[in-house]
């Protein structure tokens, strides 16, 4: 049973081996496996619960039911970054796309090699990355759920000789309904609160909703539990408190929060490297206008992607997004944006993501404020940025676009090859670009030495002896891809650790 402040009546005291917070990703994974190995655990998330029958398929609605600060959560610098976060039992993979990736191996590679992880290899993520896409259902969909939007630009990337491929997703039964970031109305999409917080209940985890944790408690250098309070969703009353005592105590409340609670307790920060190394995967976004009718929303919001520039740091996904919200993404005023709005069943669109060479700060949030994020795009990631644009242009105008949107203030709209060149070479800065980003990662990076990292390769803090960090804030470098599986399948991984060495704490 998943208890929520309502269901509260006073103080929660509890004894159990293991704590976790937080319920996305990484929270759900490592709960759900340490219950069914026979550990009593207790779970911890600040959000809601939330079912089929809270989604109403309205953006705004939706926004503020189940987003961190109603989804205008952004990154400081030039240019403002918007960032969502999900808020609610099942983290963000309840708002997310449903995008399923493996990490790339060059990328676990590049980490024993450069990021002082000797010891991680591929061969040994396999099996929990096995485990993972078994367990939310990963798998490539039919032609007609993944939309016509993509096929638009399969169309044109084929005639361009770029290939172009179907994304996986973690659903069940999808009908292509294309509101995954709004909350799935088919129950289709297996986010963590469907595919792994009911097997932790049914293993007998406690888990707690409307639940803010507040300091983690320690002694002589180990965890003993985590305190926080109780807090009424409808108007952030703090309504009770709670002390959960635990010899084990997994940090997961993803890579903007967790470092800047751990920078507020003052904990697992010899290293300095708490809060910093945050990369975003920066995204921009290309929309075109079609002489044939796309029906964008007809399918699910991410059909395919095109990797055939990953060495460049480059990955181009499928984006769409209902017409209140691509309304407010198109450019121009007046006559002109209502011309373009009225034209939404014409209107194809892709994404651009890029690998990010720039790094960010997390530092503990102001009064009401969970973090504040510091993150500025630098010029070869705008080069990149700009580069992958350009590619898509290319592309729809391959497929026939009368003329295509770049999201660059400096050339918003393409009708033709000369202003495409134009675009491709003309001086360009980072804050002429309006950005998105959905992945935040790096922020208590892992790795062998305690002095430039938080945590070691099992994921348990250099400082602290019992405190795991199982989010993405572990990773020590951008991942390329939509990193869903990648936190899973290394959370599984810690879980096999705590489980096996549970004895020592």
């Amino acid at each position: 049973m998943i208890k929520e402040y309502k269901d509260i009546a006073g103080d929660i005291e509890e004894t159990v081996d293991v704590c976790v917070i937080g319920t996305g990703a990484g929270g759900a994974v490592v709960a759900a496996d340490l219950a069914e190995k026979g550990l009593r655990v207790a779970v911890l998330e600040e959000g809601s619960r939330f079912t089929i029958k809270n989604f109403n398929q309205d953006p705004a609605d939706m926004m503020a039911m189940m987003y961190r600060d109603d989804g205008f959560t952004v990154t400081l610098g030039l240019p403002p970054v918007s960032l969502p976060l999900g808020k609610a039992v099942g983290g963000t993979t309840i708002i997310n796309s449903a995008t399923c990736f493996r990490t790339p191996k060059p990328v676990v590679e590049k980490w024993a090699d450069r990021y002082d992880c000797a010891g991680l290899s591929y061969d040994t993520l396999a099996p929990y990355f096995d485990g993972v896409e078994k367990a939310i259902s990963v798998v490539e969909l039919s032609e007609d759920v993944l939309g016509k939007n993509y096929q638009i630009v399969r169309r044109g990337a084929k005639k361009l000789g770029i290939e172009t491929k179907p994304l996986k997703h973690n659903v069940k039964g999808c009908e292509g309904a294309g509101v995954c970031q709004w909350g799935c109305v088919k129950q289709a999409k297996q986010s963590t609160d469907l595919a792994y917080i009911p097997r932790a209940d049914k293993a007998g985890a406690r888990i707690y909703a409307n639940c803010r944790a507040k300091r983690i408690v320690t002694e002589a250098g180990r965890v003993v539990g985590v305190k926080g309070r109780v807090v009424n969703p409808a108007n952030g009353r703090e309504t009770g408190s709670f002390f959960i005592r635990a010899r084990i105590v997994c940090a997961a409340m993803g890579s903007m929060i967790t470092p800047a609670f751990l920078l507020k307790n003052r904990l697992a920060n010899v290293s300095g490297q708490v809060g910093r190394n945050l990369t975003i995967h920066p995204c921009g976004r290309v929309v075109a206008e079609m002489d044939e009718v796309v029906n964008g929303h007809h399918g699910v919001s991410q059909g395919g992607f095109i990797d055939a520039f990953a060495d460049e740091g480059i990955m181009l996904e499928g984006i769409f997004i209902p017409p209140g919200v691509m309304g407010l993404a198109l450019p121009g005023m007046g006559q002109k944006h209502k011309a373009l709005a009225r034209a939404y069943n014409n209107i194809a669109a892709f994404g651009v993501m890029v690998s990010d060479t720039t790094r960010g700060r997390i530092l503990p949030g102001l009064p009401g404020y969970a973090y504040t994020a510091w993150y500025s795009l630098n010029q070869a990631d705008a080069e990149t940025l700009r580069k992958g644009v350009g590619i898509l242009a290319d592309i729809f105008f391959a497929a026939g676009a009368r003329r295509v949107f770049t999201g660059c203030f400096k050339l918003p709209e393409i009708t033709g090859k000369q202003e495409l060149e134009r675009f491709k070479t003309m001086p360009i800065r980072p804050w002429h670009f309006e950005l998105m980003a959905f992945h935040p990662l790096g922020t208590c990076r892992m790795g062998n030495n305690p002095r430039s990292a938080v945590v070691n390769l099992n994921l348990e803090s250099h400082d602290v002896k019992g405190l795991f960090i199982t989010d993405g804030s572990v990773f020590p470098s951008s991942l390329g891809v939509n990193p869903q599986v990648t936190i899973m399948a290394f959370a599984a991984r810690a879980a096999d650790y705590i489980a096996a060495h549970a004895g020592r704490y």
